[in-house]
């Protein structure tokens, strides 16, 4: 999976998915209400959730035969919500070991279209993602996923407004996950935790590397006619049947945040 080949597709990865309007940029809505005390990181001590991230969440599910829970599961979460949270926050966001793990492709690669910083949220809602197939490949696999957005919304000037995404097929990307053969220190999967914690409908995220071990070849936007007449459309409709296919981000602005739905699975052990 060629760099060269990443470099015209990001810009349709960060208009599909959420937050970045251009590639490279961000696009200027005026002043932006930031929640302060907010640290980049990494931290020496582990990773810990920014407070302009704290009020969403991430919820997962998967096709059958697909444990969320497993290495490969583990890792496509870490990478996704990673990902996820350098649209929203920037790099200085994202899960330990994330930048690293896909330095290899940064310089004008998929992370050369970051921000450190996007100055942009609080953010509250949830992003639902999905693995949809896991390829073993010589040395790694592939994964393809679907992520939908629909459900997150940014503040801005003191209302709830969409936080740039297309609207309700959700967005269908294959990445490629490589050994390097550097030590993991990777646990044994834990049972997700029960919905009843109040912790769940706050962002839940790993406190230490997950990513030790491998390197992050990639997300490559799908074709959109493939999403369409894929399974990420039908399974973002199933969600949001009502969601339109394009929404701009002036659709709306309301007075309060967009429900949370309890993180799943989570992180065990690793409480924010």
């Amino acid at each position: 999976m060629k760099t060269t080949r990443l470099i015209p597709l990001l810009c349709a990865v960060l208009t599909t998915l959420i937050v970045v309007a251009a590639c490279g940029s961000v696009a200027d809505d005026g002043p932006v209400t930031v929640t302060t005390s907010v640290s980049p990181q990494p931290s020496s001590d582990g990773y810990e959730v920014s407070d302009r991230l704290r009020d969403a969440t991430m919820v997962w599910s998967a096709e059958p035969g697909v444990d969320l829970l497993s290495l490969e599961g583990t890792l496509i979460r870490a990478s996704e919500e990673s990902f996820v949270i350098g649209l929203m926050l920037g790099l200085d966001y994202a899960y330990l070991g994330f930048a690293k793990s896909s330095g290899s492709l940064g310089g004008g690669g998929i992370l050369g279209g970051f921000r450190d910083d996007t100055g942009q949220g609080p953010f509250a809602g949830t992003i639902h993602g999905r693995i949809q197939q896991i390829i073993p490949i010589n040395g790694g696999f592939d994964v393809l996923s679907c992520v939908l957005a629909v459900g997150l919304d940014r503040q801005l000037d003191g209302k709830y407004v969409p936080s740039r995404l297309t609207g309700g097929e959700g967005s269908e990307q294959r990445s490629r996950f490589v050994r390097t053969g550097e030590s993991s220190t990777a646990t044994s999967p834990t049972p997700p935790p029960s919905v009843s914690s109040p912790d769940l409908l706050h962002w839940q995220a790993p406190s230490g590397n997950e990513f030790v071990g491998w390197e992050i070849d990639g997300f490559i936007d799908q074709d959109p006619s493939t999403s369409r007449n894929g399974r990420c459309a039908p399974w973002a409709r199933s969600l949001y049947p009502d969601a339109p296919v394009k929404i701009p981000p002036d659709a709306y602005a309301h007075d309060n945040p967009p429900p949370v739905e309890p993180a799943y699975p989570g992180w065990p052990g690793n409480r924010n």
